[in-house]
């Protein structure tokens, strides 16, 4: 009998359209019944009951290909008791407020739902809240500074970086510390099968415990003796250590729509670093550089330069202009070609 482990990814992503579409990622959480979603252009592949899992927004910037499915999220979270979370550049609190405005909510007032919306700057995030108990009124809550992680939970956290598109637009990036996977011949070896209870045992590990080299476990707190609930009874947490596989976690970005600026080519590059995958526009050609130049977007050989200066793992194409919808094989080429060889 062969050893093997049992690999299950943290982050499972759908591309909701094609290249020439709305850019939008759909991203599942295993075994969490969450999902996130980058960018909320246009969202009607997305099923109503994948829609309804959705608890965090990243906006890149409030252009109507990155925003216009709001609404259709709204519709389909309107009675759910979990809050949405809405991340996005300067503008998204007043940019949400103008869509909750354009509506009339006088029989929700006993629905429960919560969406918080977080408007990130260089310095600080500006805070907001729409109840919809009060109608969607907005409540300005207090400003926080701007700190390395605007999401921090145990599963992930998520980074977000400030550019420039003519306007403000942001770049995320979502990892995890440590990513946790079973071995499947040391559990039958213990008598064990799989079920939720593993879900359980990785939530506690990921929570008390930080990452070091060489997949090595510290505890946060020595002097906490934690228990799980297994099939076979009660068991102290670290009594199961010999069934986990502890490797590096999986890091995400997400990249779109950013001007062809030194300036911002190496911020990018320092922020996707080491990305299993990079999500980002490759929206021009090169020979079209003052077309690039005047609509602040990226061209397919300086996304192909940032993947190969970051060394990014899988690179994905989101975003090419419309222009090139004959013969897209020339953008992807352009990419390839740039990111196995410096073209610059």
């Amino acid at each position: 009998m062969y050893n093997y482990t049992i690999v299950a990814r943290l982050f499972h992503y759908k591309i909701v359209n094609n290249a020439f579409g709305d850019p939008c990622v759909f991203v599942r959480l295993l075994r969490e019944r969450r999902a996130l979603l980058f960018d909320v252009g246009d969202i009607r592949k997305i099923p109503f009951n994948e829609i309804l899992k959705v608890s965090d927004i990243f906006v890149t910037h409030t252009h109507i290909d990155h925003f216009i499915g709001f609404d259709q999220v709204i519709r389909a979270v309107l009675r759910r008791a979990e809050p949405l979370r809405v991340y996005g550049p300067d503008s998204i609190i007043d940019c949400v407020y103008g869509k909750l405005k354009g509506y009339t909510w006088n029989l929700v007032s006993d629905y429960p739902l919560s969406i918080e919306v977080y408007a990130i700057t260089e310095k600080k995030i500006k805070r907001a809240r729409f109840l919809a108990s009060q109608k969607f009124k907005i409540e300005k809550l207090p400003s926080l500074p701007k700190q390395e992680f605007i999401l921090k939970e145990p599963l992930f956290k998520v980074k977000a970086l400030v550019l420039s598109h003519g306007i403000p637009v942001i770049a995320y990036c979502i990892e995890e510390d440590f990513h946790i996977n079973i071995d499947k011949v040391k559990l039958e070896k213990k008598g064990f099968v799989v079920g939720p209870w593993l879900g359980e045992l990785k939530k506690l590990i990921k929570l008390h415990y930080d990452y070091e080299p060489y997949g090595m476990l510290k505890p946060k707190n020595p002097s906490i003796k934690l228990k799980v609930n297994t099939p076979k009874g009660e068991f102290g947490l670290e009594e199961l250590f010999e069934i986990v596989n502890i490797t590096k976690g999986e890091k995400i970005s997400y990249v779109m729509d950013v001007a062809p600026l030194e300036e911002n080519i190496q911020k990018i590059i320092d922020f996707v670093k080491g990305s299993d995958v990079l999500f980002c526009e490759a929206y021009f050609l090169s020979k079209d550089m003052e077309r690039a130049i005047e609509r602040n977007h990226l061209t397919a050989a300086l996304t192909g330069k940032i993947a190969r200066q970051a060394e990014v793992k899988e690179l994905v194409i989101l975003h090419i202009s419309p222009k090139y919808i004959e013969n897209p094989e020339e953008v992807y080429r352009e990419v390839e070609l740039s990111r196995f060889q410096d073209l610059q």
